[in-house]
């Protein structure tokens, strides 16, 4: 059984840009389906496999993760991080590292939680990025 982790992001084309370069350079591979509103690889050494979807009419633009965010933005687009259980800690450190990444190259606002109960990671404007591993919030 995998571990799943949400990430719900506020973003624009510019962001999923960034976002593809970023997942490349980590080392996206075996794409298995990929268009304009998304893909799923597996990423890295095989730690993680991911579900990329961006702009999707599908969603309602209000943030699903439960917790003490305090985050208010429009989703605009998620990624389903699933974790191999076996590479538990190198799925985590490709996460934090993805996370980092969009901080330094984008203005994208995120939240992460863990099948939308405990909040994990945040990024907003007033506070910027927070990493809550170890407590969730």
């Amino acid at each position: 059984m995998a571990l799943e982790m949400d990430l719900e992001m506020n973003g624009g084309p510019q962001d999923w840009k960034a976002l593809n370069l970023i997942l490349e350079e980590i080392g996206l591979s075996e794409i298995s389906a990929q268009d304009e509103t998304g893909m799923r690889a597996a990423l890295g050494r095989g730690e993680l496999s991911i579900g990329v979807s961006w702009g999707n009419p599908k969603r309602d633009g209000v943030i699903r993760a439960e917790g003490k965010h305090e985050c208010h933005f429009k989703v605009t687009g998620t990624i389903l991080f699933r974790i191999n259980n076996s590479m538990y800690d190198e799925a985590v450190a490709t996460i934090r590292t993805i996370l980092t990444q969009l901080t330094e190259r984008t203005d994208m606002l995120f939240v992460l939680s863990f099948q939308y109960e405990g909040v994990y990671a945040i990024r907003d404007p007033k506070r910027g990025f927070e990493w809550f591993w170890q407590e969730p919030r």
